[in-house]
């Protein structure tokens, strides 16, 4: 440990060069600038919890993996079960709307945009 505090070490340049990204292109993926994201990758700075998400989701690996703390990515049979999940959800809910009539179907839509902030067009 420095004096200057505990510098973690991350993968995340290693993830980011695997997908031959610049360090701005992957910046601007996620929302940061690219001086943060230098910083992380030097040990310099720390990633918050939010981007630690952000990076896990991104690259398809679990956060354990990126900070070092396991060696095991996630893996295929975690990564399908997931898509699988929600797959299997999203579904669902498209079932239930069909079987809305189309008053209904239109309140929905509505009531979804307003809860969003978003504009009612398509």
């Amino acid at each position: 440990m420095t004096k200057k505090g505990v510098r973690m070490k991350t993968r995340i340049k290693e993830l980011r060069l695997e997908r031959n990204l610049s360090q701005q292109t992957l910046a601007n993926l996620l929302g940061i600038n690219q001086t943060s994201l230098s910083k992380i990758e030097r040990g310099a700075s720390t990633p918050d919890g939010l981007l630690l998400f952000d990076l896990s989701r991104f690259f398809h690996v679990t956060t354990d993996y990126i900070l070092f703390l396991s060696e095991e990515r996630l893996n295929a049979d975690n990564l399908l079960a997931d898509n699988m999940f929600h797959l299997k959800k999203y579904q669902h809910l498209i079932a239930v709307y069909q079987k809305m009539n189309q008053k209904q179907q239109e309140n929905c839509y509505k009531f979804l945009c307003s809860m969003l902030g978003m504009n009612e067009e398509p």
